[in-house]
């Protein structure tokens, strides 16, 4: 049966989109499951995502298309339904073999459309999860089920992809398809929206000129692996790492051949753990990887290139129309989002009463079932208009979040400025948000036995006020030596007026007895908790989150709060409405 050219590109949208978010949802939910289960013993399915994704991977070459297209089907409504990682992934599971399965078929071109078109979508999301908010949710399901029906009318069986494939799909998964990962990789910690939409672009081009380079397989896998390099020579790495993209989209279809599934989903599965110990390898019995995401970046354009070393394969090349088409499309939702969104800071006029903030929203997660929380989050911050937010487990775009770059999107909808200390790998971390002119006067990692723990200083132009934003430990032996420090940092000039953020330490701490040395709680009455996590018998209630004022400070607490029943993360907003002297 001859599929029809429109048939071709319907499915190479929906399975680029598929791959993608199926990647995107697999690893972060198998992440907030396990975190759960190392932090509380409850037992989420994380386990059982990891075991179907390897039966997937055996199962997968036995499977009718017209099996594909029900599972494929099945994931597109899970996601439209809910964004509930900690079970979608279970779906993710089975969709991502499919998806790579239905790329061993397609012509390399075809899936660069698809790629560009989740590109599009994240410009749509302004940077976050496209499940997450209503309206790319929408939009995203649609593509995955255009794709499903163009497979649905294909007889026969999914074939095996084999190594190479997965090898490329780590890649991916690494974050070199991500607009934002590269930014913020390159040490790019603070930009807007105009910028995330031209490196978008910069990505687009990358995916779309990829199949021309297929035809010097010797230049493509030099170019893949020093581009990769480059991330130890930032920020050349905007340049490297778009050139690596385009070189893996080149080598692609000499990939194509190899063979081992079964061996390239566990490969798969191990390059993405690794990943996430670049970030809390302590935490998971990694400490090794903390810091070390450039070093497996490399190695995994290495592997990928050994894969494809000494084949040649032929490659239909796109033509003028189906480069400039994904692109017009790309086009068109940048225009979209810089008419809709805040294209930087909207800057308010100094005032005598501030409302601060300090908030952990968790990397992007809901505290129970591993939801992404960015739209609860923006609505909750359009509702209550703090004036300045300190916040931690900030993402900028890390694998176990799905690559969200909260710090966009809280700008983009919001309107904020913000400054941003990442603590690891440039994508986790600490930052400050605010309705006026901002300055980092200030930041260090504090002296940590566990993962690293970052603080920022912040100095507030027109209002002239100094803020410390902090994340501390989760040892008392070590918060006690933070607090130290922290005070230490504090006195140098300028000196901070506030110190907020979450300690993981209760008032009658050590940590916070140091603090409270020179600096006073700005809540004369603690609220009953600021932590709160409860599922089943498993509760967790603490008290951890401050928002400290330095005590020779002539300024008042006209009010102060937690909102105890919000439930966006396992932390609560913490505010006070402080009259600035």
């Amino acid at each position: 049966m001859k599929v029809k050219e429109k048939d071709k590109i319907i499915l190479g949208i929906g399975t680029g989109v598929l791959l993608t978010s199926s990647l995107r949802v697999f690893v972060a939910g198998a992440y907030s499951s396990i975190e759960k289960t190392f932090f509380y013993g409850v037992k989420f399915p994380s386990g059982i995502g990891i075991l179907l994704l390897i039966v997937a991977a055996l199962l997968v070459g036995k499977l009718s298309r017209k099996v594909g297209t029900a599972i494929i089907a099945a994931y597109a409504l899970a996601l439209l339904a809910t964004d509930a990682t900690e079970y979608t992934h279970l779906l993710a599971a089975f969709a991502l073999p499919i998806a790579l399965a239905l790329v061993k078929e397609l012509e390399v071109k075809y899936l660069a459309i698809g790629l560009v078109a989740d590109l599009t979508l994240r410009v749509l999301a302004v940077g976050a999860e496209p499940a997450d908010f209503p309206h790319t949710r929408a939009i995203l399901a649609v593509f995955l089920l255009l794709g499903a029906y163009a497979l649905w009318k294909e007889p026969g069986t999914l074939k095996k992809p084999g190594f190479g494939l997965y090898a490329f799909t780590a890649l991916l998964e690494l974050g070199l398809i991500y607009p934002n990962a590269v930014l913020r990789y390159s040490g790019i910690n603070v930009y807007y929206l105009p910028h995330f939409v031209g490196f978008s672009f910069v990505i687009a081009l990358a995916i779309l000129l990829g199949p021309h380079l297929a035809r010097r397989q010797d230049v493509a896998t030099i170019l893949l692996v020093l581009g990769s390099a480059t991330l130890f020579l930032k920020p050349l790495s905007l340049v490297g790492l778009p050139l690596a993209l385009a070189s893996a989209i080149a080598l692609l279809e000499s990939a194509k051949g190899s063979r081992g599934g079964l061996i390239g989903a566990v490969y798969l599965f191990l390059v993405a753990t690794l990943a996430i110990g670049a970030y809390v390898g302590r935490d998971i019995g990694l400490p090794f990887m903390e810091d070390r995401l450039e070093a497996l970046i490399v190695a995994a354009s290495i592997l990928y290139a050994l894969t494809a070393y000494g084949k040649n394969a032929e490659v239909s090349l796109p033509n003028a129309k189906e480069i400039a088409a994904p692109l017009g499309g790309l086009a068109v939702a940048s225009l979209i989002v810089l008419a809709l969104f805040h294209p930087g800071p909207s800057y308010a006029e100094a005032k005598k009463e501030v409302v601060i903030w300090t908030y952990n929203v968790h990397q992007g997660f809901g505290p129970y079932d591993g939801a992404f929380n960015g739209y609860e989050l923006v609505n909750l911050l359009r509702e209550q208009k703090p004036d300045i937010w300190a916040g931690q487990e900030v993402v900028g775009g890390m694998i176990g979040n799905g690559y969200q770059d909260v710090l966009l999107f809280v700008s983009a909808y919001l309107g904020y400025a913000y400054e941003y200390k990442p603590a690891v790998e440039g994508t986790y971390g600490v930052a400050v948000f605010s309705r006026w002119h901002m300055k980092t006067v200030g930041e260090l990692n504090l002296k940590s036995v566990g993962q690293a723990r970052p603080a920022q200083k912040v100095t507030v132009e027109e209002l002239g006020l100094t803020v410390i934003n902090v994340h501390m430990g989760l040892s008392e032996e070590e918060r006690a030596m933070q607090a130290e420090e922290l005070l230490k940092f504090a006195r140098e000039p300028p000196v901070a007026h506030i110190i907020a953020g979450d300690t993981n330490a209760e008032p009658d701490e050590e940590a916070i007895k140091i603090l409270t040395r020179e600096y006073r709680d700005a809540f004369s009455e603690r609220p009953p908790y600021t932590f709160l996590w409860e599922r089943g018998d498993v509760v967790d209630r603490e008290n951890i989150d401050y928002i400290l004022l330095k005590k020779d400070w002539p300024a008042e607490v006209k009010d102060y709060g937690c909102l105890c029943d919000v439930e966006v993360s396992d932390h609560r907003p913490v505010w006070a409405l402080i009259e600035l002297p």
